[in-house]
């Protein structure tokens, strides 16, 4: 099978900041004629579980526009050209929550929405999370952080209330993890 069974007729570039968006005009093998609208850079984006030591997570609260609500969510960002992984989940901590961590653990990266962007997500798990100063917010970014037990995090995960996707894969990939070190009491 072909892994590019479409052919592209005519591409326009709608927007370009702060995400490139385009509109592409496709043919499919059964001759259908598509108006396709996506966001083509595979941006690279980091989310992570930051645990303290006494074994509570460090999420945020954030209002995101497209819902009119905020949703509980991990802290998160894209990786700026240059940076490391690992680096980027420093600094966005640091950034959203005024946290420093120790050890990281990588989980599976996914694409989130591959029907409308080519972005990749990188998981990860941030031990010894510790709080270092003040959250240092971007102008936009409406975000509250928010410390629970552990056990409430996926208590929360359970019952619907984390509604983010990144966020709960991000508390599924974790959760193994978790419940092998004896964080989490292994389910029956």
């Amino acid at each position: 099978m072909d892994d590019r069974p479409w052919k592209t007729l005519e591409t326009r570039v709608l927007a370009d900041e702060p995400v490139r968006i385009v509109h592409e005009k496709l043919l499919t093998p059964t001759g259908a004629v598509l108006n396709y609208y996506y966001q083509p850079r595979k941006t690279r984006v980091v989310f992570v579980l930051p645990l303290t030591s006494s074994g509570t997570a460090v999420l945020i609260r954030q209002y995101r526009h497209p819902t009119r609500r905020r949703l509980i969510e991990v802290p998160a960002g894209k990786v700026d050209p240059g940076e490391s992984l690992e680096q980027a989940v420093r600094r966005e901590l640091r950034e959203e929550v005024g946290a420093a961590v120790g050890e990281l653990v990588g989980f599976p990266a996914f694409y989130p929405q591959p029907s409308f962007n080519a972005a990749i997500f990188h998981p990860f798990l941030a031990l010894d999370a510790r709080r270092v100063g003040e959250p240092q917010l971007e102008s936009g970014e409406l975000i509250e952080p928010l410390e629970l037990p552990l056990a409430e995090v996926y208590q929360l995960l359970e019952g619907g209330d984390i509604e983010d996707a990144s966020t709960a894969l991000t508390l599924f990939y974790a959760r193994p993890w978790l419940e092998a070190r004896g964080w989490l009491k292994r389910r029956p």
